[in-house]
């Protein structure tokens, strides 16, 4: 078994493997995150050239992310997705990569637990099949002076630098790219002098309507957003939070009727500087941060 470098003749047959491995994110996630300036991708090619599996690693400064790990059933138990880790893990950390997060499986956690990861939090994916109609008018009378617009191309300087006072890394090239995906789908709330004080990107998929990055200030700030992304229609909608049972997210969604599942397990292995600032309602929705 040998791990390489991903090169364009392997394409073919990552999206095969990604085909038939039963957690592998949908393509559109794929696609997007490989065109990242930095992203790179692994394989462990087999005998007779069967890719027997892939990673991915996405550096964003500070923060590295450990993304779309694929092992081929047959290949399983062998090390391949301890070694693929391993790669992904020792080329974050020559980007200059401080903190390496992820989101596992529960069938990969022990892999990151042996490379030394920590459990963070349970992340909770929350699904509202229809949205209430009543919804905006109560939560715009409670909005304390802010407002929320559309998000423009000329917002983007100044939401790139309170994403990353929020973040704690740059995620401005995911956000770009998901906004050439899905144009006009992005919310912006400003408080009374005009400062951003939240953002929300809706995206469509085929299960319906996904939330994410979303960041707010506070919980009012928060509501207000989900309230007009509701209130803009679209079919079943979808958020995953990242944080604990005790972050505020989880009562907002249920108010306005989510059901939520635990879903994969937030890990991360190093400590960057401390996260402050605005607050993430819901993560991106490419299994990526």
């Amino acid at each position: 078994m040998r791990i390489r470098v991903m090169g364009e003749p392997d394409l073919e047959g990552v999206l095969e493997l990604r085909s038939v491995v039963r957690w592998a994110t949908e393509p559109e996630a794929f696609e997007l995150l490989r065109g990242m300036r930095e992203a790179r991708w692994a394989v462990a090619e087999g005998t007779g050239g069967t890719l027997a599996g892939m990673v991915g690693a996405v550096p964003l400064g500070r923060v590295g992310i450990l993304c779309h790990l694929a092992v081929r059933d047959r290949y399983r138990r062998r090390g391949i997705g301890t070694g693929l880790s391993a790669w992904a893990v020792a080329y974050l950390r020559s980007r200059g990569a401080q903190t390496i997060r992820l989101y596992s499986t529960w069938e990969a956690e022990g892999i990151y637990r042996s490379l030394g990861f920590k459990p963070v939090a349970r992340r909770i994916v929350y699904r509202l099949e229809c949205a209430p109609r009543e919804t905006l008018q109560g939560v715009e009378a409670g909005a304390c002076g802010h407002r929320v617009e559309p998000l423009l191309y000329g917002d983007l300087p100044e939401l790139y630098g309170v994403d990353y006072w929020a973040y704690g890394a740059d995620r401005s090239h995911i956000i770009f790219a998901t906004l050439r995906l899905h144009p006009g789908a992005g919310l912006v709330a400003r408080d009374a002098t005009g400062r951003i004080a939240g953002y929300l990107l809706r995206s469509e998929c085929a299960r319906g309507t996904r939330i994410g990055p979303f960041v707010a200030s506070d919980p009012g700030v928060a509501r207000l957003l989900l309230a007009r992304a509701l209130a803009e229609g679209g079919r079943a909608f979808e958020v995953a939070v990242p944080g604990p049972k005790e972050h505020p997210a989880h009562r907002i969604l249920g108010l306005f009727g989510f059901e939520g599942r635990r879903d994969r397990l937030w890990m991360e292995m190093g400590g960057g500087r401390a996260v402050s600032g605005l607050e993430h309602y819901g993560t991106t929705p490419y299994l990526a941060t």
